[in-house]
């Protein structure tokens, strides 16, 4: 492999277009011809074997028995798509992203990464060498796949029109999901449990959270080839070879030819393309950094700042259809008023928004706050540029506090949230139910509470003390009131002992928007019952923020009192 590297050290040309195309060239890449040599030995016949037996099993029972089934043999080529497309899928996305996590777990335990880092080679080509040469065995395996898809879609009369666009998405979605998985490699310990984790979170992201979409919060869905893949494949396929969806209601079921977005209609492939390319991009970026300096944070406080409200407005953007319809809009598909989904919309979609945006912004927080060691050791460092006549350290180096980009992520996240409730009341299903000033703030002001509650307790606590302090006051408060629920059958009065759970807090806000809908009892219990939950937050928080602001004073004093010329 050293022979490998220098050689491919030296063939870099000099300009930068030209080394990307360097970096590009995967087959250069040392560290894919070892993982090639590793993987591609006697046993991985077993492998080739299996899929091909699967794949020419699956093709020709399907399409042999068009005949028998008095079908055409275009139709039984379009039939046989679906199990071979799942074939790939399952290699791609599932086979290939859990071997790349194990992968680089084996590398990290091993040592042989450490290694890696220590070689010549840039960080893109270690990036891209582990994204390809982990998983070298399931892309042969996949490509032994496409001779039999291939077929299929030149005996269904297929038109590249219609093919070219999935497989792009296909291929990016296989890409996100393997940065995914790199990621989760670099995080996790335990190789079995990461391979678990990650499986299962393939299967949520692929068939449980585009069901988020029916919701009223489609954004979920594009991060993955489904939408790309009911727009093209789906109307091309025989009518009893996909479950009949006549009779749903029109506003959740009715496919389109592009995204809405905002006000304008997009096309589904670009859409899909730019918004995984994103999140690509940005988990480059995490491993990319961390190939860079092991002990760096993922990502910068600005970048974190930025991918926020990029995300934000993606996520806003593909809502817009739902949070400006109205009764007008339900009367004019023909829909019964009886049936009416104002009410729930006007409720989920704030509730499920506000989850996501509060998730988003606490697990940049997560990324982007310093250690202990970490805030001190850039004092240190401000101190010996101060004493060399340089300036000290920026607010968003990574060593710096993140109290500043931390209030930049709450207050973000508060006018979002703002934003998408007044969008709602004007134009929206909350017009509807007429919400009082306070009703909309309610929320807002719980994203802002909990994204500072989780920055002061988590930088002041550190990781296993802060997974204690989740257990104990996020999680048992509702488990709590659940068995009190249970045991001493109440049902109204156990809110007060949820409350304390953020979790609760949302739905609690949430549902101070339906004033209308709730009997004047209830919404005394629910107003009550969020003020409860928010002062026992904000108690929490205040008490955090001073401790952790006494921790900062007390270690700035320390490195003020040490002499720099000693540093």
């Amino acid at each position: 492999m050293t022979e490998q590297v220098a050689a491919y050290q030296h063939s870099g040309p000099g300009n930068l277009l030209a080394k990307w195309v360097e970096h590009l060239a995967i087959w250069r890449n040392p560290i894919l011809w070892k993982n090639y040599h590793s993987r591609m030995r006697v046993q991985a016949l077993f492998s080739f074997l299996f899929v091909l037996i699967i794949s020419s099993f699956t093709t020709f029972t399907i399409y042999g028995g068009a005949e028998r089934f008095a079908a055409s043999t275009v139709e039984g080529a379009r039939a046989a798509i679906v199990p071979m497309a799942l074939i790939q899928w399952f290699i791609l996305m599932l086979a290939a992203t859990g071997r790349i996590t194990s992968g680089i777990i084996h590398e990290r335990v091993t040592g042989t990464i450490e290694y890696t880092r220590l070689t010549p080679l840039s960080p893109i080509d270690k990036v891209l060498g582990y994204l390809f040469g982990l998983p070298v065995r399931e892309y042969l395996v996949f490509f032994c796949t496409m001779p039999f898809m291939i077929f299929l879609l030149i005996a269904g009369e297929i038109p590249l029109s219609v093919v070219v666009p999935v497989y792009l998405v296909f291929f990016s979605s296989a890409i996100l999901f393997h940065m995914v998985g790199m990621v989760l490699g670099l995080v996790l310990k335990e190789w079995r449990l990461s391979v678990v984790f990650t499986v299962a979170l393939v299967i949520a992201i692929n068939w449980i959270l585009p069901f988020f979409s029916y919701l009223g919060f489609p954004i979920l869905q594009y991060l993955t080839v489904r939408p790309v893949f009911a727009e093209k494949v789906i109307p091309l396929l025989p009518a009893n070879s996909v479950p009949s969806i006549e009779g749903a209601p029109a506003l959740i079921t009715e496919l389109t030819a592009g995204v809405d977005f905002y006000t304008w209609e997009v096309s589904t492939t670009a859409f899909s393309l730019i918004l995984q390319g994103l999140l690509i991009f940005t988990l480059a970026l995490m491993v990319y950094r961390k190939w860079e300096n092991d002990f760096g944070h993922a990502l910068s406080k600005l970048y974190a700042l930025f991918f926020y409200i990029a995300l934000q407005l993606f996520c806003i953007g593909t809502m817009w259809p739902n949070l400006t319809f109205n009764t007008d809009n339900l009367i004019a598909i023909g829909m019964n008023l009886d049936d009416s989904p104002i009410e729930g919309y006007a409720f989920l979609i704030p509730m499920i928004y506000g989850a996501f945006s509060i998730a988003i912004a606490c697990w940049l927080v997560y990324i982007i706050t310093p250690s202990h060691e970490e805030y001190r050791s850039g004092l240190l460092r401000s101190q010996k540029l101060r004493h060399m006549g340089q300036a000290p350290l920026s607010r968003f180096d990574d060593n710096a506090g993140s109290s500043l980009t931390t209030a930049a992520l709450a207050l973000a996240t508060f006018l979002f949230l703002l934003t998408v409730e007044l969008v709602m009341t004007r134009m929206g299903p909350l017009g509807e139910v007429s919400p009082d000033t306070l009703g909309l703030l309610r929320l807002p002001l719980v994203a802002l509470l909990v994204t500072i509650y989780f920055a002061v307790s988590f930088e002041y606590l550190q990781f296993t003390r802060f997974a204690l302090l989740f257990l104990m006051v996020w999680i048992v408060p509702v488990l709590l009131a659940i068995f009190i629920a249970v045991v001493f059958d109440m049902e109204e009065d156990v809110l007060y002992v949820a409350s304390g759970s953020p979790f609760t807090l949302i739905i609690l806000s949430a549902q101070g928007l339906l004033t209308d809908w709730m009997d004047r009892e209830e919404i005394e219990i629910v107003r009550n019952a969020y003020w409860v939950g928010i002062s026992f937050v904000g108690i929490i928080t205040g008490y955090f923020a001073y401790r952790l602001k006494q921790l900062k004073e007390n270690t700035r004093a320390q490195i003020l009192a040490v002499d720099p010329a000693s540093t």
